[in-house]
């Protein structure tokens, strides 16, 4: 261990080094102690498949979280949809991690042909698998629709004055430096529409739903 750690802490190992009592055969200094090498018959390519899908699954429920505004306190339940046999089999390997890592209160993981509780916001994963979080109980849906037609809103104004700025005869003469800045402001504005506007559609299926 000591080792692995040396060229990202050299003195602390090295301290440690000369401390501990060593192997039979071991340098004076860990500086010329050999580096250990990787034994490729340990690799795992199933396990590091798996750990991958793991991966992609926090990476959605995080931005799920994220993207409805559930506070950090709160442990959703999260339904994990697969479409194949392998994907199922990952999950459900990594069903533990995943509760942890996505901070929900219980993860299941079912088939696509299976059904999932209503009140819930559904993410793809890929093109494997779906989350389905449940988000009843979570959030006042009326008041998330309401704060997020605001944000809509008021974004289409932001977007729409640049828009006719850009539009204007006097842009022709406005620095290629401050054109630049403002395209890119402008992009990342319209990309942010777009996000509000996918979470209103999210919400008022989940109202749809009977919520």
């Amino acid at each position: 261990g000591f080792r692995l750690l040396h060229p990202f802490m050299p003195f602390v190992t090295e301290e440690l080094w000369q401390r501990l009592a060593r192997s039979e055969g071991d340098p004076e200094s860990i500086m010329v102690a050999e580096y250990p090498k990787a034994d490729p018959s340990r690799n795992d390519p199933d396990a590091e498949a798996n750990v991958k899908m793991m991966q992609e699954v926090v990476s959605v429920c995080r931005s799920m979280r994220d993207s409805y505004g559930i506070k950090p306190s709160l442990r959703p339940v999260v339904h994990v949809r697969c479409r194949e046999a392998k994907g199922l089999a990952a999950a459900a390997d990594q069903k533990q991690n995943i509760q942890t890592l996505a901070k929900a209160e219980a993860v299941h993981v079912v088939s696509m042909g299976e059904e999932v509780e209503k009140g819930c916001g559904m993410r793809p994963v890929g093109d494997w698998a779906e989350v389905h979080m449940v988000l009843r109980g979570l959030l006042d849906l009326d008041a998330e629709i309401a704060k997020v037609s605001k944000g809509i809103e008021a974004k289409e104004k932001e977007v729409a004055k640049v828009a006719e700025q850009m539009a204007a005869p006097s842009w022709a003469k406005v620095p290629d430096s401050v054109k630049a800045t403002t395209t890119q402001k402008q992009e990342s504005a319209e990309v942010e529409l777009e996000a509000l506007r996918k979470a209103l559609a999210s919400f008022e299926d989940l109202k749809a739903q009977g919520w």
